[in-house]
């Protein structure tokens, strides 16, 4: 009895197939990365240094906690409205962070060109794309693989969020 109660006080589980989120890195470890990966200089690294400290936090999704899933079942209809009312203002929200970080990560590629050399540029393109498709592939997997599937429209009553968006739609790149 002990041991089940143990399981249900764990922090909740990534259903199986779902992707894990990558790690974030600091312009440090970032720097640090790239430099091993791409056989950058000390001048190379020192200013590709003060461009990732530039655009931290700016080319990536860092999406907040959700905590638990509300039980629509008990939900009174102008709950649930309230509710579908405030997914809909965070996906717009999501949305445009989504077009900042897409017009970020061209400047950040435009500012790179002056500090690698166009092998080097070449490498982090391909890296970039390879791990765009990775990532799609594993949101695909993620979602579709999931026991029993998603309904159409993302399983919520009424299908998907009211106003479109359920998922493989309403995000740049599928989510």
């Amino acid at each position: 009895m002990a041991g089940v109660a143990s399981v249900s006080a764990q922090a909740p589980q990534r259903p199986e197939g779902m992707p894990e989120m990558p790690k974030i890195l600091n312009p440090e470890e970032k720097t640090a990365e790239m430099v091993q990966k791409y056989g950058l200089n000390e001048t190379q690294q020192a200013a590709l240094l003060e461009l990732n400290k530039k655009y931290d936090g700016k080319l990536d999704f860092r999406p907040q906690q959700q905590g638990e899933q509300p039980d629509f079942r008990r939900m009174t209809d102008q709950e649930r409205e309230a509710f579908f009312s405030k997914m809909r203002e965070q996906m717009g929200d999501m949305q445009e962070r989504q077009a900042e970080i897409e017009k970020n990560q061209k400047a950040y590629e435009e500012e790179l060109k002056n500090i690698m050399d166009k092998k080097q540029l070449r490498k982090y393109r391909t890296d970039v794309r390879r791990a765009e498709a990775e990532r799609q592939q594993a949101m695909q997997r993620g979602f579709g693989g999931m026991p029993g599937g998603m309904p159409p429209g993302g399983g919520f009553p009424g299908g998907g969020f009211p106003g479109g968006g359920g998922f493989g739609g309403g995000f740049p790149g599928g989510f």
